[in-house]
C-alpha cells in the first residue's frame, strides 16, 4: 500500500524544489512500498515467477491470424482511413504512420494522418476534417480519450462514418461506447513485464521510480498492473510514482526525474511506461552524475530509442512491439469493419523483450519491421488474398 502521496499544483511546491524549481507543475508524485496491506510486508516475492515471464518474452513471437480470411484489395477499393494519433510529434507515433502507410500501399488505400502537438482542440479538428473528406473510417490512435472530442465523436457517426480507437485501451480495458470499435493493446502486460525484470535483476529490493501518463487511456490499466506485479515479485521494494500528461514529456519529465533522484541516492532504476519518455530521462541520469548507477527499463520498442538503447548503457530493456506488426493488426480489423465484417476484440500484438545482447536482430539502426521474424508479413498477405 502506497504510504505517502502529495499532488505537484500549478504553480505549487515541487519534490525537491530548493534544487530544481524548473520541475514545478503538471505531474502527481506519490511514493511507498509495493506492499499492499496493512500486516507486515513479505520481504522476498516470487523471484522465480518474474524470471519465468522475463524468458517467455525473450523467445521470438509467433503469428497468429487475427480473423478469418478475406479479399482485402477488394474490400479498399475507394475507399480511406485518417489517423489521428494522441501526439504526432512523438517518435512513436511517426513510427506507425510510416508503418500503416506501407500496409495501405501493399494493400490499395489512402492512409493519412492528422499531424498534432497532443492537444484535444487538435484532435477534433482531425475528427471534423476526416468526417468532411468523407473518409471510409476515423482511427484515434494511441491514447486519446473519446470524452475529450465526444461531439465531433458524435458528428462524424452522424454521417456514418466508423469510428475506431486503437492501441488506446488496454485488452483488459472496456472502450467506450461513442465508438464504433477498438483494437487493443497488451500494454498492462508489457508494464508488467518491466516490474518482473527489475525484479530478477535486483532480487526484488531497493528503490525505483516509475513515470506514468494518466492522459493516455490505457495508463490506467498500466500503473494498477504494474502495482499489482511488485506486490507479486517484489514486495519489499520502494516504489515512487510521477505522472507526467503526454503533452508535458518535454517539458516535465527532465526536471521531475532529476529531483526524485537527487532526493532518493538508492534509487537505482527508472521505468517509464512509454519508451519515448526515456530520451529526457536519460537526460536526467546523466545530467545527475547517475550514468552507471541508475538504468532505465521501459516499453515500445520505438526503433530511435533502440538505437539510444545501443549508444550507451542508460537502457537496460525495452519491451518492445513491432509498430508494422502492429499496423498489420490495426488496420486488418479497421479494413474489416470496412467492409462490414466482424471485428475481432482480442486481437492484439505480440510483446518481445530486446536488450543489447539481441539487439542486432533489429538491424542497423534499428527499424520497426526487423527482429520479430517475418512470419506475420506473409502470415497477412495470405490472410488478406495478396498471394
Amino acid at each position: 500500500m502506497l504510504t505517502t502521496a502529495r499532488k505537484l499544483k500549478r504553480p505549487g511546491i515541487c519534490l525537491a524544489a530548493a534544487l530544481f524549481l524548473a520541475g514545478c507543475g503538471g505531474a502527481s508524485v506519490k511514493a511507498g512500498t509495493a506492499g499492499a496491506t496493512g500486516a507486515p510486508e513479505p520481504q522476498t516475492g516470487d523471484l522465480s515467477y518474474a524470471q519465468a515471464q522475463v524468458d517467455k518474452y525473450s523467445t521470438l513471437p509467433t503469428f497468429q491470424a487475427p480473423g478469418d480470411p478475406f479479399d482485402a484489395k477488394t474490400v479498399m477499393a475507394g475507399k480511406s482511413i485518417v489517423s489521428i494519433p494522441v501526439n504526432g510529434a512523438i517518435d512513436f507515433t511517426q513510427f506507425y504512420k510510416q508503418a500503416a502507410e506501407r500496409v495501405a500501399t501493399k494493400v490499395g488505400f489512402r492512409f493519412t494522418t492528422w499531424q498534432n502537438q497532443g492537444k484535444p482542440t487538435e484532435w477534433g479538428q482531425g475528427i471534423q476534417s476526416g468526417a468532411t473528406s468523407g473518409a471510409s473510417l476515423i482511427d484515434l490512435f494511441a491514447g486519446i480519450d473519446p470524452q475529450q472530442v465526444l461531439p465531433q465523436i458524435q458528428q462524424a457517426r452522424s454521417k456514418k462514418i466508423p469510428l475506431v480507437a486503437s492501441d488506446t485501451y488496454d485488452i483488459s480495458q472496456p472502450a467506450s461506447t461513442d465508438l464504433n470499435s477498438s483494437v487493443k493493446c497488451p500494454c498492462a502486460q508489457a508494464n508488467r513485464l518491466m516490474v518482473d525484470w527489475v525484479a530478477a535483476k535486483t532480487g526484488g529490493k531497493g528503490s525505483v521510480l516509475v513515470l506514468t501518463s494518466s492522459d493516455v487511456k490505457a495508463s490506467g490499466a498500466g500503473e494498477a498492473a504494474m502495482k499489482e506485479e511488485f506486490a507479486k515479485v517484489a514486495p519489499a521494494m520502494k516504489v515512487t510514482y510521477i505522472d507526467v500528461p503526454s503533452s508535458d514529456w518535454a517539458t516535465k519529465i527532465q526536471p521531475q526525474v532529476q529531483s526524485a533522484l537527487v532526493g532518493d541516492p538508492a534509487m537505482s532504476y527508472v521505468l517509464p511506461v512509454y519508451d519515448t519518455m526515456s530520451i529526457w530521462t536519460a537526460m536526467a541520469i546523466k545530467q545527475t552524475g547517475r550514468q552507471g548507477k541508475v538504468k532505465v527499463v521501459t516499453y515500445n520498442g520505438t526503433p530511435s530509442i533502440l538505437k539510444l538503447m545501443n549508444e550507451d548503457d542508460i537502457i537496460e530493456m525495452d519491451v518492445g512491439q513491432s509498430n508494422d506488426w502492429m499496423a498489420h493488426v490495426i488496420l486488418d480489423q479497421e479494413m474489416r469493419i470496412i467492409g462490414g465484417l466482424k471485428p475481432n476484440p482480442d486481437a492484439t500484438w505480440p510483446l518481445y523483450i530486446w536488450t543489447k545482447a539481441n539487439l542486432a536482430g533489429a538491424g542497423s539502426p534499428p527499424s520497426d519491421s526487423q527482429g520479430y521474424g517475418d512470419a506475420y508479413k506473409s502470415g497477412f498477405s495470405t490472410l488478406w488474398g495478396l498471394k
